[in-house]
């Protein structure tokens, strides 16, 4: 043993330990280790991190004693060379020596040249290993692709360049080898930030899609509630979350002190029950008009909503269907060609054609703007509307039509007339949007009142021209409202 013995060692055993190489196997028989070896772990001085280190990696394990090879790199941005090389070892001789020989291989090299260094590389320079040990060999090669692929991350690479230029095959025997590789980790966790900003973007597109149908719904005169986008809850989140999500993006909920609007009354003597409104007391903007807007303004507005409808959808290319079996793929790029989203060029019979994808055309990622967008929150649901285009009193009337409850809209409305305005409320206000109901359904709803305690103060008069009307005589008096239904109905024609 004493001929083989290049550098001090303990009796009857081999020990190396410094501030970057620790060895962990301290009874080592270096019988099976060659000479060369032996030279490079008692010569090496190359460890540590060289002045200016710009990469750096990991690769290794940790059954019976960790085992790990850390690689050390100053590589020069604009040329790509490899300026300086270091390691750090942890393990046997063998990762001590392959870990050295790693550095002394790339130093010097473009980082194209590095890449090409392989295990059979390493295992020349060193003069092999012993079987045992193998897995040093594979511990440094792929230390050399982990400390380039760390150096083009931090470069600025993607992740589909970086699998261009160093491939990255985790079925491979090395890749199984290394429980440990810092470049792994670095593609695990680039994709996961490239999923989180795949499902940001996903999920800014939906809210995005729920804001323009916020305004399209208002357009009509409608609220919208998370059953009106069901449709468009991104495939990352649930449809509880969605709704949390547009709830926090437009956040701005009505203001509203009126606890009365969403009151119970009891409804005839069966006991089934009616919702009765009372206003909040806040006078009206729009004083100067009555309740609902009329059918004629409400068709127009879907007429041109379908005009726009129909103008703003482009006309897509004409198309021959062709069987899979005819078709030869062609190299856009040969005939400076660029086919439509979700269309490529086929070859069929010598002539070229389009044919659609299979793949889905990628959604544009697009941001929100909840801008004017106002929420109208009750005890049981939560509406959206878009204020430039509703006022807060109309989306009062909407919320009742969805509602679908005649008698709670009826007695709200009469109220809110007598109250706002002052006035009596004509039985044809009701026929116009968003209530829509005719003379026969106000009737109803007012016979059903009748019977109600809570609506004692619901009361109804005519015009001389058999015009009705209904009244609150909590704000109106009987005359007063007589008189202002005779005005209404007679009086402001006769004075034109």
């Amino acid at each position: 043993m004493a001929e083989r013995n290049v550098y001090s060692e303990p009796e009857d055993r081999v020990l190396l330990r410094t501030a970057d190489v620790y060895q962990t196997e301290a009874r080592d028989d270096v019988s099976s280790y060659s000479d060369t070896l032996l030279r490079i772990v008692a010569d090496f001085r190359n460890s540590g991190q060289p002045e200016g280190c710009n990469a750096q990696c990991m690769v290794g394990k940790s059954k019976r004693g960790e085992v790990a090879c850390q690689l050390f790199a100053r590589i020069d941005p604009q040329t790509g060379i490899i300026e300086a090389a270091g390691f750090k070892a942890r393990g046997c001789l063998a990762m001590t020596a392959c870990a050295s020989a790693a550095c002394l291989l790339i130093e010097d090299k473009e980082i194209e040249e590095a890449l090409c260094v392989s295990l059979e590389d390493i295992r020349a320079f060193v003069d092999d290993v012993p079987a045992g040990k193998v897995n040093a060999l594979h511990f440094a090669t792929c230390a050399i692709q982990a400390l380039v692929g760390d150096f083009l991350l931090r470069d600025g690479a993607s992740l589909d360049e970086l699998q261009e230029a160093v491939p990255c095959d985790e079925d491979s025997i090395s890749c199984i080898m290394a429980e440990h590789c810092s470049l792994r980790q670095s593609r695990l966790d680039a994709r996961m930030e490239q999923e989180a900003a795949r499902r940001a973007a996903e999920q800014e597109t939906a809210l995005a899609d729920v804001c323009d149908r916020i305004r399209e719904r208002t357009a009509q005169g409608k609220l919208t509630k998370a059953a009106d986008w069901a449709d468009l809850v991104p495939p990352s989140l649930t449809a509880a979350e969605f709704e949390d999500a547009v709830a926090e993006l437009i956040g701005s909920v009505l203001d509203d002190d009126s606890e009365d609007e969403a009151a119970t009354v009891e409804r005839s003597a069966a006991g089934s029950a009616v919702q009765q409104a009372a206003s909040s007391g806040a006078p009206s903007a729009f004083a100067h008009r009555g309740v609902g807007v009329p059918q004629l303004f409400a068709c127009a507005q879907a007429g041109e909503e379908t005009a726009l409808s129909e103008s703003a959808t482009p006309a897509m290319p004409e198309t021959k269907r062709v069987f899979a079996a005819e078709e030869t793929a062609v190299d856009d790029d040969d005939f400076e060609l660029v086919p439509p989203e979700g269309y490529r060029l086929v070859e069929v019979d010598g002539v070229l054609m389009l044919a659609e994808t299979d793949e889905p055309a990628p959604q544009p990622h697009r941001v929100p703007d909840a801008t004017g967008l106002k929420q109208l929150a009750h005890a049981d649901d939560i509406y959206y509307y878009d204020a430039n285009a509703m006022t807060s009193e109309f989306a009062r009337w909407a919320y009742l039509a969805d509602k679908d409850d005649p008698v709670a809209t009826f007695v709200f409305c009469v109220r809110e007339d007598s109250q706002v305005y002052p006035r009596p409320l004509a039985q044809s206000s009701l026929a116009n949007h968003p209530f829509n109901m005719d003379a026969a359904a106000v009737e109803a709803a007012w016979e059903a009142t009748r019977a109600e305690e809570a609506c004692v103060d619901i009361c109804r008069t005519e015009a001389s021209n058999g015009d009705i009307y209904y009244y609150s005589s909590d704000y109106l008096g009987h005359d007063h409202a007589r008189s202002l239904a005779e005005w209404e109905s007679v009086g402001r024609y006769r004075n034109v």
